[in-house]
């Protein structure tokens, strides 16, 4: 959360994002009502729509804050310094937002059947990796001196075996899933 915030922002925030996730649970997003989301979280709806426009400009507001989590835990995780641990720990970090998210996920996407949006997840990764990898480009030579390029076949890979362990979960492990990203990595960046 976002320590700026006043005390009671944060801890509203808070209960907003837990209902928002137990709905989500429950029911598809287009079914979400900003009536039963405060109701959920206790909260007022002149509160509500004090900080949020609607219910997508809230649901922005999670995918960013979830985002922003997710990326401080890579930092406080991993060596940063590192190209090949920086983006396995990416990599398992988003196996594990997945597997913790899967029906939210899905409800947010009613559109894409079995199948996950990972537009709204790459929003601020994508920039976060594009600027580790100018930094691993300065120590050695990468995939591409392209970076744009680079960070796309990186978060390509990572959707597609992401969607593979999905689909695989009965049969591959997660730990599975996370050697066999490492064995590609370990391709891309054989020097680390």
């Amino acid at each position: 959360m976002d320590q700026n915030l006043d005390l009671r922002v944060q801890k509203t925030y808070e209960a907003l994002m837990t209902a928002f996730f137990e709905l989500l649970e429950e029911k598809k997003f287009e079914k979400i009502t900003v009536n039963e989301l405060c109701h959920r979280a206790k909260v007022r709806r002149p509160t509500f729509y004090k900080h949020f426009a609607d219910k997508y400009a809230f649901v922005k507001y999670v995918i960013y804050k979830t985002q922003h989590d997710l990326l401080q835990e890579i930092d406080t995780d991993t060596d940063i310094e590192n190209p090949f641990d920086f983006l396995l720990t990416c990599f398992e970090k988003m196996l594990d937002m997945i597997e913790k998210y899967q029906q939210a996920l899905f409800h947010l996407q009613p559109e894409i059947e079995n199948d996950f949006s990972f537009e709204m997840i790459d929003t601020h990764v994508q920039p976060e990796i594009e600027k580790r990898l100018i930094a691993f480009g300065k120590k050695e030579a990468i995939l591409s001196q392209d970076i744009d390029f680079t960070c796309q076949v990186i978060l390509g890979i990572f959707r597609q075996i992401s969607l593979w362990w999905v689909k695989q979960r009965d049969v591959i492990s997660k730990t599975e899933a996370r050697n066999k990203m490492a064995q590609v990595l370990h391709l891309l960046f054989p020097t680390t």
